[in-house]
């Protein structure tokens, strides 16, 4: 069997993989098929480590007061979009391509619809965050106090109520064939370009600060901690690195689509491990708060002894 092409109606069209055509889909000796299934079993199981892992990061927040300041939050917000991904794009995707191998057009197209719009809110937010936090760094190395948890807080819900009805008016122009699908992708696009614009601006004046500090002979007493800092940049840098490798191959595969001409089952097949990749991130971020934050780290394995101490103790009781 094949599938061409999955239309919502008239001329809409799913934007996550969904121009196809392919032949052979449902043939488990196809090499897409295959392909296919092994990244749909890889996402299965890294779907519940990436929750698991991005809630111990959110408890260990939430539970140490000391970690209660703008950039512990922002990273709470990071860590929350890690962990819608691993609670509720993964499995859709998941079903989105079992039925595809499966021959389910109805359900194929419904799990596509959802897995494209939750993708590209948690996407979309992930982008906004990681601006937030190269600001916040960079008001709080140039001594500006902008920036309080509660007005962090208003940001980030403001954020997420703009991108729900983004979001949402795509959906709509999928499903009515509104012509604004277009303005829209237009806004998305003028959206990320203004995110790089301001990250960018505000790692140069990060490392201007950094910079102009190391050439002072003598510190005054009100120096900020060089090193310490120094760290925490670095550390939201990794994070601004996996997320943009992350997504390059992504990017060059719906490039090459466009452009390539005839067969293309092996670029679709490229495609879903691309989107291994993609997923993967949300998990390895994890990593990255355990390797490179210490403070997250203590207070995760006190969550952990505190958690087992308890199984344990009540095993004795009993």
């Amino acid at each position: 069997m094949s599938f061409n092409s999955t239309r919502l109606s008239g001329d809409s069209e799913c934007l996550i993989l969904t121009f196809y055509n392919h032949d052979d889909v449902s043939k488990n000796t196809s090499p897409y098929y295959q392909i296919t299934l092994v990244v749909c079993i890889i996402t299965s199981l890294l779907a519940p480590m990436t929750v698991a892992a991005n809630a111990l990061i959110l408890a260990a927040i939430w539970k140490n007061p000391s970690l209660r300041t703008p950039s512990y939050v922002l990273l709470a917000g990071l860590a929350f979009t890690d962990f819608s991904t691993g609670l509720l794009c993964q499995p859709v995707f998941v079903v989105y391509k079992l039925a595809e191998l499966a021959g389910n057009r109805k359900l194929f197209c419904i799990a596509g619809v959802v897995t494209e719009s939750v993708a590209l809110f948690l996407v979309s937010l992930t982008g906004v965050v990681i601006t937030m936090i190269a600001v916040e760094r960079w008001l709080h190395m140039s001594r500006r106090s902008l920036l309080t948890v509660r007005r962090v807080v208003i940001l980030y819900i403001t954020f997420v109520v703009l991108l729900i009805l983004g979001v949402a008016g795509r959906i709509f122009s999928l499903l009515y064939s509104v012509k604004a699908v277009s303005a829209l992708k237009v806004i998305f696009l003028l959206a990320a370009a203004i995110c790089v614009v301001i990250t960018a601006f505000s790692y140069f004046k990060v490392f201007r600060i950094i910079r102009r500090h190391q050439c002072q002979v003598q510190a005054s007493q009100n120096a900020i901690n060089m090193e310490k800092y120094k760290k925490s940049i670095f550390t939201i840098l990794y994070f601004l690195v996996i997320f943009v490798l992350s997504y390059v191959p992504y990017l060059c595969c719906i490039l090459v689509f466009y452009i390539l001409q005839g067969d293309r089952n092996s670029l679709m097949a490229a495609f879903k491990v691309c989107l291994a990749v993609v997923f993967s991130s949300s998990f390895f971020n994890t990593v990255l708060y355990y390797w490179r934050i210490k403070e997250i780290r203590d207070s995760v394995r006190s969550i952990v002894k505190e958690k087992l101490f308890c199984k344990a103790g009540n095993g004795e009781e009993s």
